[in-house]
């Protein structure tokens, strides 16, 4: 009974292999309809591994016939949903397997224009397949098994084909892409996490491909490390880590799962491949770093626990819906929830900077208030030094009036004093030495007040000297009065200092240019300097000059000209 249904169920299956590799789309549409809603859930269980492989040939050709992004999306997706709404746990691996051996198999033969295409396939499958675990809760048998069939089928394919020249290209695809397909279905223990990520670590021990090397090494377990890196910063600074995002799931792996431990032990193994054992120390130093930094900060980070899938995307799984339309409206939901939120942060952040202007314009008065009373206290210190000054000249002439009640000193009386003490300095030729004696009795009083008042007095007496004395200038005036000008004098070095020799220079019949003098040891040597040879000067050539026309015939007029000037001559 069972034999004869295994035959049954061979020879229909090699129907529809024939149907689904037809030229015509809508007879290829009908068997991909037939295969998936009626045949693989009645006849799963009676197929061989040569019966998967015949159907999954012509699954390949129908799929490398599907034009239209749109249209190949959808068959992506409901190909790989076979995997994760399969009748059975041990069907579902087995339709994994065959399409991964059929795909390996056919890999060198994609062209450049479909290889997206089947890039797409690829990853649709492998993001089933982690919801297939996920839907049996990351059983350890179930898990250890595809994650077998994904290790030997292709990160480590068997040697003999290795040897004979399979594509390698579908592994290095494999190793991109699967953390981001492991992402959604995360977090998961650490007992989980060692069997997903064992095909990497055998990898990373006897795999002597560089480009793998490579692609399991920044695709995967540096991934691990710069979200355990992020989410190590953001507990340090007390911030809080968004629920469901990549920090928070690959970041608590990455510290938590002791990786450097499991790169040391099989950098120390005796089996690894000598050359990848620079990466892998590097790995384990890399991840010391965060492990001992999360040490020494005290801070506690939750393990890892494995949250199930929510019901309605159980129960379509198994129904064998397509799981887009539901993460599509889970997206909407998401995207209304973050709008709402976003509005709430757009209204606490206008409140903020309304602050923060607030702010600003009352630090900006207080600035200028404290600027304006700096100013009005320096002016009120000059006024008190100015009141001062005048206090104390009203007190000398108080004590002079007291000694000499019959002289009045009035500003006219010492003008005229200044004049007559000028002329007689002027006739005595004192005019440049009498400054001091002819210093005016008041003393300037410290501030920039005061300054200003003296070169003020100063411009103004100018002009009633200068009307009084002919022959003195105004620089003797200012020098006679004791202050100084309002003018800048500029020093420059050149124009001001004249060179004087301490001792009288030699006759000039005695100089000796200084190319006759012998230069170096010659001199300590005693050798006598040799002949003077005097080189002529240079005459500079000069052009003569072009003799205008003008000139020329008022010195040698012609023949013609004289003609010309005795004719006139006759005619006047």
């Amino acid at each position: 009974m069972a034999a004869a249904a295994a035959a049954a169920a061979s020879a229909e299956a090699a129907a529809i292999a024939r149907r689904l590799a037809s030229c015509n789309g809508s007879a290829r549409e009908r068997a991909v309809r037939n295969l998936l809603s009626t045949f693989l859930p009645a006849s799963a269980p009676h197929l061989s591994t040569s019966d998967l492989l015949k159907l999954w040939k012509g699954l390949f050709f129908c799929f490398w016939h599907s034009d239209k992004p749109l249209y190949q999306s959808s068959l992506a997706s409901r190909l790989a949903a076979g995997v994760s709404s399969g009748p059975s746990p041990a069907a579902a691996t087995a339709f994994f397997a065959a399409y991964l051996a059929t795909l390996r198999r056919e890999w060198a033969h994609i062209d450049i224009h479909r290889l997206d295409k089947f890039y797409l396939l690829n990853r649709r499958f492998l993001h089933h397949a982690f919801l297939l675990l996920s839907a049996h809760s990351f059983a350890p048998d179930l898990t250890s098994q595809v994650i077998s069939i994904i290790s030997e089928k292709v990160l480590l394919p068997e040697a003999d084909n290795v040897a004979a020249g399979s594509p390698r290209g579908l592994g290095y695809h494999v190793a991109d892409v699967f953390v981001d397909e492991l992402l959604p279905v995360l977090p998961v223990s650490l007992q989980t996490m060692e069997l997903l990520l064992s095909p990497f670590f055998t990898v990373l021990e006897k795999s002597s491909d560089r480009v793998m090397m490579a692609k399991v090494k920044s695709s995967v377990f540096e991934r691990f490390l710069d979200s355990g890196k992020q989410l190590l910063e953001l507990v340090k600074k007390g911030e809080a880590v968004e629920k469901g995002s990549a920090e928070e799931k690959l970041g608590k792996a990455g510290l938590l799962f002791g990786f450097c431990k499991r790169f040391s032990g099989i950098g120390a193994n005796e089996e690894t491949v000598q050359a990848n054992r620079k990466v892998l120390f590097g790995l384990r130093d890399a991840f010391m770093k965060i492990e001992k930094g999360l040490e020494l900060s005290g801070v506690e980070i939750a393990m890892p626990v494995f949250e199930s899938i929510e019901e309605t995307v159980v129960t379509e799984v198994e129904n064998g819906m397509d799981l887009d339309e539901v993460k599509v409206e889970k997206k909407k939901k998401s995207k209304k929830a973050s709008l709402v939120e976003s509005e709430k942060d757009g209204a606490k952040d206008l409140k903020r900077e309304k602050k923060v202007k607030k702010e600003k314009k009352e630090k900006k008065n207080k600035k200028k208030k404290k600027k304006e009373e700096e100013e009005e206290t320096e002016v009120a210190d000059g006024g008190d030094v100015a009141e001062h000054s005048t206090d104390i000249h009203a007190e000398e002439d108080q004590q002079m009036g007291d000694c000499s009640d019959a002289i009045a000193f009035d500003e006219t009386m010492m003008s005229n004093l200044q004049n007559q003490f000028e002329k007689a300095a002027a006739e005595a030729g004192m005019v440049n030495g009498g400054s001091s004696s002819s210093a005016s009795p008041r003393k300037p009083v410290s501030g920039k007040a005061m300054k200003k008042r003296k070169r003020a007095k100063s411009v103004d007496r100018l002009p009633e000297i200068s009307d009084g004395d002919d022959g003195i200038s105004e620089g003797n005036v200012l020098s006679q009065d004791g202050e100084k000008s309002g003018k800048k004098v500029r020093f420059s070095m050149k124009n001001n200092l004249v060179w004087k020799p301490h001792n009288p220079l030699p006759p000039q019949c005695l100089r000796l240019p200084p190319s006759a003098t012998p230069r170096g040891s010659a001199l300590k040597k005693g050798v006598k300097p040799g002949p003077i040879k005097e080189t002529p000067t240079p005459v500079k050539k000069t052009k003569p000059k072009a003799k205008s026309a003008k000139k020329a015939l008022k010195k040698n007029p012609s023949s013609a000209v004289k003609r010309l000037r005795k004719l006139r001559s006759f005619s006047a």
